[in-house]
């Protein structure tokens, strides 16, 4: 499947995928990827609060919600350019896709799960929201029972019959 979006969210219309690399000589790599750090922040703490109360669902609930309020999730590609597929690891409850809430946290989860060499380049895949969530729930037809956020760093899972709820439901204001 080929990525259905760009990086600044407009349809991607047959033009190659809209990736995303580590290169250094892509001076502004990474930065197109980044939200404000005080989201970043906002993430950390909430998971922090669901560790410390794993049983609280309104914890849950709250950094769900901060996660799918993000503009974009990134995805590390694990596919071809002309088929990208995110990253998924196995888990106890199942396949779970990574998500990510900024390519910086993509390209250090790829290199500290040793899917790719010290040395060489991340493939990010970037998807706008909400069709982040539709993207990923259409990867229950192949095994994937849920997500996980910048995983290994944080960690928390939601199973994807969940992400429903989290998509808006209208789009005006």
């Amino acid at each position: 499947m080929k990525n259905p979006f760009r990086r600044d969210g407009s349809p991607n219309d047959d033009s190659p995928v809209d990736e995303q690399t580590d290169a250094p000589e892509q001076p502004n790599q990474g930065r197109t990827l980044e939200p404000a750090p005080e989201v970043l922040a906002e993430l950390d703490a909430l998971n922090e609060a669901c560790r410390a109360a794993p049983d609280d669902i309104d914890a849950q609930i709250r950094l769900w919600r901060a996660v799918a309020a993000l503009d974009r999730w990134v995805f590390i590609n694990r596919g071809p350019e002309d088929n990208p597929r995110p990253y998924a690891l196995a888990a106890q409850p199942g396949n779970l896709v990574g998500i990510y809430s900024s390519g910086t946290r993509a390209q250090e989860a790829a290199y500290a799960n040793g899917l790719v060499p010290p040395d060489a380049t991340v493939s990010l895949l970037a998807v706008p929201m909400p069709a982040a969530i539709d993207w990923v729930r259409s990867f229950g037809e192949h095994g994937v029972v849920g997500v996980t956020i910048d995983y290994p760093r944080l960690g928390a899972w939601c199973p994807l019959q969940n992400l429903a709820g989290l998509r808006p439901t209208s789009d005006q204001g």
